[in-house]
């Protein structure tokens, strides 16, 4: 689990169940609004067509990215396998901005 022992000590078994749902909502909204954007800007840039179809494209492909984002993130076995691949997810198109000097 994500959220240490240490700080659900005094919390009951519902109070951890609801601070893991809490959580996996965190990551669906806001991790899923995060890759969606990444990849959305990645593939703009990636994509072999005009610069206005390459970014509704992209913009196209970033709801199906924000809706399997959503769903893993509440699918996934443990929380911490969530938020794991969640980083994972983010990581690769934020290291292909930087690669291209767009995230400085």
């Amino acid at each position: 689990m994500l959220i240490s022992q240490r700080f659900t000590m005094g919390i009951s078994a519902a109070g951890r169940y609801r601070l893991a749902i809490l959580s996996r909502t965190l990551l669906a909204v806001g991790g899923g609004y995060l890759f969606a954007a990444l990849s959305t800007a990645s593939l703009a840039l990636v994509l072999p067509l005009s610069r206005a179809q390459a970014v509704m494209a992209a913009t196209q492909l970033s709801f199906a990215f924000f809706c399997a984002f959503v769903v893993w993130s509440f699918c996934a076995p443990s929380l911490r396998s969530a938020w794991l691949v969640a980083a994972g997810l983010c990581v690769v198109p934020c290291i292909y901005l930087l690669c291209q000097g767009v995230l400085l």
